[in-house]
């Protein structure tokens, strides 16, 4: 009986501007649903520090904008949903992207148990441990957490995206978020809640990829070739990075809010000039 090898593309892109990650991956999602560039499972870190948004959040409720600004921290809206993660790059920052019709379960929950499966193979190969928090779609090893995750399907493909900590930046992540434990395990601080790999003895980066690509792997039952990005994936990317980096997109669902509770005020005021009108016949 021959069993046929599923292949996946790897991609290792290093670090890259955060603004652009958040291209790549959206191009690279619409080529896999398509069925134009095989399935992917990306790696990159931020060139500098970034902050990534959920697609459904809102950045005054999230984000101190002003010191972001300040310090020259981006704002990146994801096309993805879940919360807000801070990353600079001492985080390996992931994508597993497939099609909706693969490997990855079109059940929300069994996706991320099978993707962060990856996650867990990884930390136990390296001899950290982990278990997969299902309430918070994360990975914790220790008892604290060390990978946060995100999901979203479009245009045919299914892609979960998450980061792995090899050190943290507490403070500056404290600054940033208005909420920092938001997504944690009840604690005190996020200091508390969270670990990295650092903290466990594990140093060596080229080991915790390999071990990563590895996990993955195994998770997803695929084997993967060293790829590059398409020249039309280069291309998509490049074309729909202009919308990562303006305001109107960043402040998306701020300016939805804003507008709604414009909508509603003036319904009130109208409805209360009616009022007054019938009230004087």
């Amino acid at each position: 009986m021959h069993f046929s090898i599923i292949m996946w593309r790897f991609l290792d892109l290093d670090k890259i501007d955060g603004f652009y990650s958040a291209a790549v991956f959206e191009a690279i999602g619409s080529h896999v649903g398509a069925g134009s560039s095989p399935e992917t499972i990306l790696f990159w870190r931020v060139r500098s520090p970034v902050v990534y948004i959920g697609y459904h959040q809102c950045v005054e409720d999230e984000i101190n904008a002003n010191f972001c600004r300040e310090g020259g921290i981006g704002i990146v809206r994801r096309i993805l949903g879940g919360g807000c993660g801070f990353c600079d790059d001492n985080q390996i920052l992931f994508s597993v992207i497939g099609r909706d019709d693969g490997v990855i379960p079109n059940d929300i929950q069994e996706a991320y148990s099978k993707v962060l499966g990856g996650v867990v193979n990884a930390l136990v190969s390296l001899g950290a441990g982990g278990e997969i928090e299902p309430a918070r779609n994360a990975v914790y090893s220790h008892g604290r957490k060390i990978s946060g995750n995100a999901q979203g399907r479009f245009d045919g493909a299914v892609m979960v995206n998450g980061s792995l900590l090899l050190a943290f930046d507490f403070e500056m992540m404290d600054q940033v978020l208005k909420n920092p434990t938001k997504n944690l395990r009840p604690v005190a601080s996020a200091r508390e809640g969270m670990v990295t790999l650092r903290e466990l003895g594990i140093i060596d980066m080229a080991a915790v990829k390999n071990s990563l690509r590895q996990g993955f792997e195994n998770a997803l039952g695929v084997s993967s070739y060293e790829g590059k990005l398409t020249e039309s994936e280069n291309k998509r990317a490049s074309v729909i990075l202009e919308k990562y980096v303006r305001n109107d997109w960043i402040y998306m669902m701020d300016n939805k809010r804003a507008m709604r509770k414009k909508n509603r005020l003036t319904e009130l005021t109208r409805f209360s000039d009616d009022t007054l009108s019938e009230t004087s016949l």
